[in-house]
Parts: structure tokens; C-alpha cells; sequence
């Protein structure tokens, strides 16, 4: 088996997952991996998949151009597809997308995540995130998201975000009438994770050499879970071919 990024391990676990009833998905807008991933689907299982990335909408199939994978959206290198989009009519698009991808400065026991910033003592900002521009709408409405967190440690997976900025508590989200799915898994650096049927997050899979022990001395909450969970299936030799060769030929993701 070749040797991969963490970034690679997103882009093709991410790709494995989206749906067959998934036909528009929405690109975060530093997310290389979330891009990857869902070019990576509809050149192999998803063809009829329409990718949203900034202005641009591809459809891969019939030999179209394949949206390239750098590491910020706005590079307008990255602004190719079969049509454009004026400002506001992504904003249209971003009311009900079937899917999207998302990160967090925080996630919490609930799947809440906020991208708002970390409060100071002084009632000012400690850290000031970039916002959550439409993103109170597509988590409300849309088929299902993937939280992607480049990091994992107890400041980033905490008891409690300091601000939601998409809700992601199933309890609250039934109680509110969200229309949504609301969050498929939460992907970090160490492994997959889901929600138990009381809405607490849980294990799904640890990456190859990840403990359990290690991943909860990571969480700033008890996370469920098996004391030998699955670990991670590794992208296979042709997967990490197709990424490589069609998907991402510069290496973004591998930098």
C-alpha cells in the first residue's frame, strides 16, 4: 500500500461516502480535501453529481474539465466549469444543496460546531473566526454535512462550543422541525466519528496506529466508543491513482 496524506485520507473516505441521491454538492471555502473528494466521486460512482466550488458548477460527466485542487477557493485558477455563477445566485444555490463539507475552530459532544471565534474575558474576541456566510441555511435544510477538522485536540473537540454557528444536536435540530439530515460523521486526523442514539458523539473508526486512549486524551469530553474500534479502511492503490492522476496531478494535497 503506498503511503498517503492525511489530506488524501479525507478526500477519498469523504468520496466514499456521498450518496447516489446526493446531486449538487457545496465546497467550503478552504477545504482542498472537500474538493478532491467530490470531483473524485463524480469522475467514478456519481456522474450526474453537480459540483458547486466558488462560482464555478461542473458536471464531470461526458469528459468535462475536472476542477483543479488548490488550496484556497478564490484562486481563480480554480474558477473553471461548464457554467459560472454571478454572486448571488450562489447564495440561491447555497439555500438547499443536497450536501456540503464544513470546518470548525470547534465541535462539541452534539455535532455543533462554531466558526464565529472563541470569546474573551473582556466581552471582545480571543480568536475571531472567518463567520458562517449562508451557512446557518444549508445546515438547516440540506440532505446531510460532513464536519472536516484539521485538528484534533481539546480545544477544537470540546463539552460545549462557545457559539453555534451550524447545529448540528439531533435532539435540538427534531425540536426545532429542522428539515435537514443534519450531520453525517465528523472526520479529524484521528478517525471517524458519529452520533449514538441519544446524539452524543461516538467512534466509528480510528486511523491505522491510533488508540483509543490517545483519541480521548485528545477530547475535552467522553467520547463512546469500543476499546477496540475499527480502524479506518486506507485508500486502495487505485483510489490514491485516480486522486493523484486526474484528481489532484499538482500534489495540493500532498504538500
Amino acid at each position: 500500500m503506498a503511503a498517503y496524506s492525511t489530506d488524501e485520507l479525507f478526500a477519498v473516505l469523504l468520496a466514499r461516502d456521498l450518496r447516489a441521491e446526493d446531486r449538487s454538492v457545496q465546497i467550503g471555502a478552504n477545504m482542498p480535501m472537500a474538493r478532491a473528494a467530490a470531483v473524485m466521486a463524480g469522475l467514478t460512482r456519481l456522474p450526474d453529481l453537480r459540483v458547486l466550488v466558488g462560482l464555478g458548477v461542473a458536471n464531470l460527466a461526458d469528459g468535462a474539465s475536472v476542477p483543479p485542487v488548490y488550496p484556497f477557493l478564490f484562486d481563480p485558477r480554480s474558477q473553471v466549469g461548464e457554467a459560472l455563477m454571478v454572486q448571488e445566485k450562489a447564495f440561491d444555490y447555497s439555500r438547499r444543496p443536497d450536501v456540503f463539507f464544513v470546518g470548525g475552530l470547534q465541535v462539541d459532544r452534539r455535532g455543533n460546531i462554531n466558526l464565529f471565534g472563541i470569546p474573551g474575558p473582556d466581552g471582545g474576541w480571543k480568536v475571531r473566526g472567518p463567520g458562517g456566510v449562508a451557512l446557518g441555511s444549508m445546515s438547516t435544510s440540506c440532505a446531510g454535512y460532513y464536519i472536516v477538522m484539521p485538528r484534533h485536540d481539546q480545544r477544537t473537540f470540546v463539552e460545549r462550543v462557545a457559539l453555534i454557528t451550524a447545529l448540528g444536536d439531533r435532539t435540538e435540530r427534531e425540536r426545532l422541525r429542522f428539515p435537514g439530515g443534519g450531520v453525517r460523521f465528523v472526520l479529524s486526523p484521528l478517525g471517524v466519528f458519529d452520533f449514538d442514539d441519544a446524539g452524543d458523539m461516538r467512534v466509528r473508526s480510528l486511523h491505522e496506529g491510533v488508540t483509543m486512549d490517545a483519541v480521548r486524551e485528545a477530547t475535552g469530553f467522553d467520547l463512546a466508543g469500543p476499546e477496540t474500534p475499527p480502524v479506518t479502511e486506507s485508500p486502495s492503490d487505485e483510489e490514491l491513482r485516480i486522486l493523484r492522476e486526474r484528481v489532484d496531478p499538482e500534489g495540493t494535497l500532498r504538500a
